[in-house]
């Protein structure tokens, strides 16, 4: 990919936020940047450089919020994907994808969804505050996000090299022909309700299972900050240098050059 063409990627990634963003604010729903995309607000001002999607996060009862209500504010051409609205998205967590735009993934080229440019939101859920319950939470909900996935795919969305990488797709695709008579609505209860499971407990921390890293204090997202994002302002976690230190280390250092990727896209027109 072009320099050019990530720069208009960016523009409509950013677009399709600022819609999310205008919907959160009128239905008075709390969101915050997370992951990566906070690192490139507070590395760069914006987007990474090379980077080609844009992560936002919420608290449970926010999450259930937006899924519930967002569909209706959305303005046209505008798609909000979740096992709800497309049943057979291998993904827990929702999108909200650009009609009229093709951002198709490698592992994802076979599937029958609305495969448009899009941004990422995850919900947040309560996670035990002993270390070691912790980290069996993040390990189990992993494992049933992984078998949720795999309902739907066979492929990876990463690129570990060749043979890791046909090693893992081999898995995958033995978990899919595994599952593939199990009904998809009861793969996705079972996940929702192991990860809602300490929900009704005021834990220190919040986070989503398939990102064990990326875990967040509820202080810090229950009553946010601002930040500017491509001189825009938008919501972040409080303390966001110490939580981009706590997940990615020395934040400040730039990656190789060889480590400096994106998705592996199989297809895209903007």
């Amino acid at each position: 990919m072009t320099d050019e063409t990530r720069k208009q990627l960016q523009k409509e990634i950013f677009d399709i936020f600022l819609e999310v963003k205008r919907v959160c604010e009128e239905l008075g729903i709390q969101y915050f940047i997370m992951g990566g995309t906070a690192l490139g607000a507070v590395r760069h001002g914006g987007f990474i450089p090379w980077d080609d999607d844009f992560d936002i996060g919420m608290t449970r009862e926010n999450y259930d919020k937006f899924i519930r209500l967002a569909q209706k504010e959305l303005k046209a051409g505008y798609f909000l994907q979740t096992y709800q609205t497309e049943e057979h998205s291998p993904f827990y967590f929702a999108k909200v994808r650009k009609d009229n735009t093709e951002f198709i993934e490698r592992y994802c080229r076979k599937l029958s969804i609305h495969q448009g440019i899009y941004i990422d939101i995850f919900p947040y859920d309560a996670v035990p505050d002993d270390e070691k319950e912790r980290a069996a939470y993040y390990k189990k909900g992993r494992w049933y996000l992984n078998w949720y996935i795999a309902r739907e795919v066979t492929g990876i969305s990463t690129n570990p090299g060749r043979v890791k990488r046909l090693i893992l797709e081999g898995i995958r695709s033995v978990m899919h022909f595994l599952l593939l008579p199990v009904p998809k609505q009861m793969i996705y209860r079972r996940t929702d309700a192991f990860l809602r499971q300490y929900n009704h407990m005021d834990t220190t921390y919040l986070g989503y299972a398939g990102l064990a890293r990326i875990q967040v204090p509820r202080e810090d997202v229950t009553n946010p900050d601002r930040i500017l994002f491509e001189n825009v302002m938008v919501s972040c976690p409080k303390n966001i240098r110490q939580y981009l230190t706590g997940n990615f280390g020395n934040y400040e250092e730039l990656p190789p050059e060889d480590k400096r990727g994106g998705h592996d896209i199989y297809k895209m027109s903007l």
